[in-house]
């Protein structure tokens, strides 16, 4: 671990990661958490920063997420210092993993720490099947102790049991049995990983409560009954909310819920922002979830003794690494938590629950995982959001090592090629909902474009997803595409790289599915004689000049 210069944080209040303390000064040595008191904590040599009277926390733990390429980097930026994984595979595990020790060991940008459930046990088909596939299947109780070892070797620190038959849904796929669920657990048990158990209704939280799992991975979304209540609390586990799942639903406004919150959307970068954006129009159900049934289940078992731990399952819709987990505590706390319950879901909670003895609290020895804040988060939650400053390990996060840096890049098209793979499968198995389409042209079948389902009807796009026209109904934009999907190239556009405001206009000089050449219009502009390359994902194309262009 490097050596950092001691530093002193001074004039703040303090949450230790159960309740506020008197203290007002923290000291930082090699890392780690020195002392806590007084301003005369601080020692000759240290480097001192003024608090400004603002809020100093533990860094955050979000307990459920899934993982994609640099979001241990992308949660630091928001205050996440660690990130607990509840199904991925090794193939995005390793390299993030890999990136974490080089972070720890002071190489490359700080990021957040992770620990792993690697492969959920899922039966053959069953929930989480259109997202991971291929993927090892659990058939029965004999199948547990492999099953197990195989995660071990893996390097996982938990277990993940999914017992899901698709009721919660009015869906029907194959589930794990009770008498396999049980021999997961005990195999799990015996090598001391803690279990935890998806399940999405009232009646599957019994299940497996009686299971013997220790952790729920989400409040059930039906309403549980006062005897559910007790029997889930009588077992011991623990539950992660996740309440935040329905951010995933754009709200009156048409935006995404996470766009809202001024703070978080300013310290989102332009690509995250898109990718929210892109999503708030993807087509939904008619009828969105408000999560009443499962905040009224998270108070419920609460005020019955079960420990609630704050998690996001970001990166779900609308729910991005890091900063989603700043809106699951206002969930939290508007389903009945106080502030500072909501503050502990986040922080001694998740750390006692998956035996993160090193964090979760600001003590003498612990690590100097750290989020200051301005305002005082324990009378107004949303005062999270207000980051000033955040360090792992000692080490502080610059969140301006994150925009536009690769590993941006290959968390937002992991992230795209993830939701296609599922968009697929979705339509293979349920032929009804709508999914994006091809039109091709009759004669020789050339790609013309194609036309994308949204909340509000369907948008004609180009080969390259550039939209022609407003959204209308499905036959108005196949006869969109088939007029101008080829015609349109030899058109203007209008064009604004990605972050700036400004739009340009341009000719398409040659087209592909990711990237387009293009050369300026404007005869001042610098640019080469044949134009000059972009990925499609640093871009923003419109056919027709922008409104704010139309204004002026």
């Amino acid at each position: 671990m490097p050596v950092h210069q001691p530093f002193t944080i001074r004039d703040v209040r303090i949450f230790d990661g159960v309740h506020p303390l008197e203290a007002t000064s923290l000291r930082v040595v090699g890392g780690r958490i020195d002392a806590i008191g007084t301003p005369s904590i601080a020692a000759s040599g240290d480097a001192v920063i003024d608090g400004g009277g603002g809020t100093l926390l533990p860094g955050l733990i979000d307990a459920h997420v899934h993982l994609l390429p640099g979001c241990t980097q992308l949660a630091a930026t928001f205050g996440v210092t660690t990130v607990v994984d509840q199904f991925s595979k090794p193939e995005v595990i390793d390299p993030e993993r890999a990136a974490v020790a080089a972070a720890d060991a002071g190489q490359g940008p700080v990021r957040a720490d992770l620990r792993t459930s690697s492969i959920g046990a899922t039966a053959p088909g069953g929930h989480p099947t259109i997202a991971y596939s291929p993927l090892p299947y659990v058939t029965g109780p004999a199948d547990a102790l492999p099953f197990v070892e195989d995660r071990l070797a893996e390097g996982a620190t938990h277990l993940k049991v999914i017992y899901d038959d698709g009721s919660g849904a009015m869906l029907d796929i194959p589930s794990l049995e009770a008498a396999t669920i049980e021999a997961l657990v005990a195999e799990a048990h015996r090598h001391g990983l803690p279990v935890v158990a998806h399940v999405s209704t009232a009646r599957g939280a019994v299940t497996v409560a009686h299971c013997g799992v220790d952790v729920l991975a989400h409040a059930p979304f039906d309403r549980m009954t006062d005897a559910e209540v007790r029997d889930v609390a009588r077992a011991g586990v623990a539950l992660i909310a996740t309440l935040s799942i329905i951010d995933g639903f754009p709200g009156p406004d048409g935006m995404m819920p996470l766009l809202t919150q001024p703070e978080l959307a300013s310290r989102l970068t332009p690509r995250w922002r898109r990718v929210l954006d892109g999503q708030s129009r993807r087509w939904m159900p008619p009828q969105a979830p408000d999560g009443t049934a499962a905040r009224e289940n998270t108070l419920a078992l609460f005020e019955s003794g079960v420990r609630v731990l704050a998690g996001t399952d970001a990166p779900n819709p609308g729910l991005v690494h890091g900063a989603s987990l700043h809106r699951e505590l206002q969930h939290l706390v508007r389903a009945g938590l106080r502030p500072t319950d909501a503050l502990t879901a986040a922080t001694s909670a998740p750390a006692d629950v998956f035996g993160l003895a090193d964090r979760g609290r600001l003590v003498a020895g612990a690590q100097a995982d750290l989020a200051l804040l301005n305002g005082d988060p324990t009378a107004d939650i949303t005062a999270t959001q207000r980051l000033r400053q955040v360090w792992v390990l000692g080490r502080e996060v610059e969140p301006e090592a994150y925009a536009g840096s690769p590993a941006e890049r290959e968390g937002v098209i992991w992230l795209r090629d993830s939701t296609t793979k599922i968009v697929e499968a979705i339509q293979e198995t349920w032929p009804g909902i709508p999914t994006p389409e091809d039109v091709r042209r009759d004669e020789d079948g050339e790609l013309l474009g194609r036309v994308v389902p949204t909340s509000g009807g369907w948008q004609a796009v180009t080969t390259f997803g550039a939209p022609l026209g407003d959204v209308s109904s499905h036959d108005e934009a196949l006869e969109t595409v088939r007029a101008l999907g080829l015609s349109c190239l030899a058109e203007p556009w209008w064009v604004c790289p990605l972050g700036e405001h400004e739009w340009q206009e341009a000719r398409l000089m040659e087209v592909h599915p990711d990237r387009v050449r293009l050369r300026w219009t404007d005869p001042m502009a610098d640019q080469p004689p044949s134009g000059q390359w972009f990925d499609l994902d640093d871009l923003d194309l419109a056919l027709e000049p922008p409104a704010e262009l139309q204004r002026h």
